[in-house]
């Protein structure tokens, strides 16, 4: 009976990865090409205005070169809003230097959160600091780097009539082909598949654009005076109001990442599932079966192997096939047997960070400890720095 279970296990597994490439492999294609052949959508003569949102904290490498990429935008200028929060972070001093000779560029101070976290409150800060000219407001992070139509193409759809919300993940390009640089990889790129099937599409990290009246219309500004993140407590809720989200993944912002240790990977990814748990909460539940599933399968498979039997390696053989063909969609080129081998990694420390997020409700980011519920709100901030 177990062996059983876990053939079927096994199966399912591959099956189930091997569809999610072919459905979705072509919009990470597409992304990629918009980069790699360098392929720019035109700019209008005219867009409505419009008011760029950037959350940002300390000057960690490379964020210099991302946030001038905002900057340096085709089509009639976009008042950019950074947002900080205080003068004494040391993401402030660069917001200044990259305002000189911008005159579309504004920095603004938050001050500290007090009901959500600090992302959601600098962001509502941002907007109120826009006033109620913009027509779209864009939300991007601040650590990826932006191709020179990304606002053409985030705000196509919606001008275009198509949604009301659009939203672009970022691709992470691997510098090297070290290990956990490649194990977070496949982690983002496993989210970018994701969001690229439209019934699964959801905000998650990079950019979001929504028009200014159905943002404050849905009461999302209330939802992220309260919220532990804020494009995923965004898409479920407005989901929930009948507002899909629409991937535009030839927008998607490019995350170049190189050197990365364990322990850098496994926060990262820890967060994000952490979110998965406070904002999708049955999902996240339901989930849970298909990770134990994986894990009961995958320890099979490792038994099976090394005790002589063939379909424990024919699966695992089939993971490190289709870790090569999904690393295959990177902009580099790293060797196919350290795909291999990240991918494997990758699926098997998934399964205890992933069991891991039953036992904490709370999530820790940059010196600060949000206690939140399975309803995605803040209980409480604990502030472990000044």
């Amino acid at each position: 009976m177990l062996t059983t279970l876990a053939h079927l296990g096994m199966a399912a597994h591959l099956l189930a990865l091997a569809l999610l490439f072919l459905v979705s492999a072509p919009a990470i294609r597409a992304a990629r090409r918009t980069w790699v052949e360098k392929l720019r959508a035109p700019a209008p003569a005219t867009l409505p205005k419009l008011a760029l949102i950037v959350p940002l904290t300390g000057n960690a490498p490379g964020m210099r070169g991302c946030l001038a990429s905002l900057l340096n935008q085709s089509g009639p200028p976009c008042d950019t809003y950074f947002v900080v929060r205080d003068e004494a972070d040391p993401a402030t001093a660069l917001v200044r230097e990259l305002m000189s000779g911008a005159p579309h560029a504004h920095l603004v101070v938050a001050g500290p959160a007090s009901t959500c976290c600090q992302k959601n409150h600098s962001l509502l800060t941002g907007i109120e600091e826009a006033g109620e000219a913009p027509e779209i407001l864009v939300f991007c992070d601040s650590t990826h780097e932006a191709a020179p139509d990304f606002l053409v193409r985030l705000t196509a759809p919606i001008l275009a009539g198509r949604c009301v919300l659009s939203t672009a993940y970022h691709r992470v390009v691997p510098g090297d082909s070290s290990l956990f640089t490649l194990c977070q990889y496949f982690c983002a790129l496993g989210i970018h598949l994701l969001q690229s099937v439209p019934l699964l599409c959801q905000p998650w990290g990079g950019a979001t654009a929504i028009r200014r009246g159905d943002f404050f219309a849905h009461g999302v500004d209330a939802v992220w005076a309260r919220g532990i993140v804020d494009d995923f407590t965004m898409g479920p809720y407005l989901q929930s109001r009948g507002v899909r989200a629409l991937a535009v993944p030839e927008a998607s912002l490019v995350t170049r990442l190189a050197g990365q240790n364990m322990r850098a990977w496994l926060s990262w990814w820890f967060r994000q599932l952490l979110y998965l748990k406070f904002c999708m909460p049955l999902t996240w539940a339901a989930a849970t079966l298909g990770i134990v599933g994986l894990g009961f399968s995958a320890g099979w498979a490792v038994l099976d192997a090394v005790t002589g039997g063939g379909a424990g390696w024919l699966y695992l053989a089939g993971l490190a096939v289709l870790g090569v063909a999904f690393g295959r969609l990177a902009q580099t080129r790293p060797p196919a047997w350290r795909l291999a081998l990240a991918f494997l990694v990758m699926q098997a420390v998934s399964v205890p960070c992933y069991l891991a997020t039953w036992g904490t409700n709370t999530l820790g980011w940059r010196g600060i400890s949000y206690k939140a519920g399975l309803d995605g709100r803040v209980r409480a901030i604990i502030r472990s720095g000044p």
